[in-house]
């Protein structure tokens, strides 16, 4: 079993300009959307084979919130850093925007500007925005894994050939 640390959120996304205190808070909601997002990339393989975990750890400024690949038997062929996605797909953009929305209503509750009995959508669970991936880039992720999956199996030598 190896890991890998992929990071808090995609490489091409720019980081957050909010207040220190919130900073910590959404860095925490990314490197959660973005554990997700992979599970979508790579098509949910066995957790055994494949998973991605959120994670924090104390850093120079506070908690540092990150992405592990966690690669078991078999997973190498599921796995490649090339098909992770430099942007959030909007199911992600959605999961954030959902989650940023819910602490600021526990915010509000909790310094008496709204009451805690209040209606609103944010009461419970999240809600699940995989419908609302594109049909195009749920495709695009699956044939890249596809494609993936037959390329290494094609590398690998087949015993009782010439």
């Amino acid at each position: 079993m190896r890991e890998v640390e992929i990071g808090g959120r995609p490489k091409a996304e720019p980081r957050s300009q909010v207040g220190e205190a919130e900073d910590q808070a959404l860095a925490g909601i990314e490197a959660q959307a973005f554990a997700r997002m992979l599970d979508r990339v790579f098509w949910f393989p066995e957790p055994h084979v494949l998973r991605f975990e959120s994670r924090e750890h104390p850093g120079g400024q506070g908690m540092h919130h990150t992405v592990v690949g966690v690669v078991g038997h078999g997973g190498e062929a599921w796995f490649s850093e090339d098909l992770i996605p430099a942007r959030w797909d909007y199911v992600a953009f959605k999961e954030i925007g959902w989650s940023v929305s819910k602490l600021l209503r526990n915010k509000l509750i909790a310094d008496g500007l709204l009451r805690e009995d209040a209606p609103g959508l944010l009461a419970g669970l999240m809600p699940d925005f995989s419908g609302m991936q594109e049909p195009e880039e749920k495709d695009h992720y699956r044939w890249a894994v596809v494609n993936r999956l037959r390329s290494v199996a094609l590398s690998r030598p087949v015993l009782g050939r010439w």
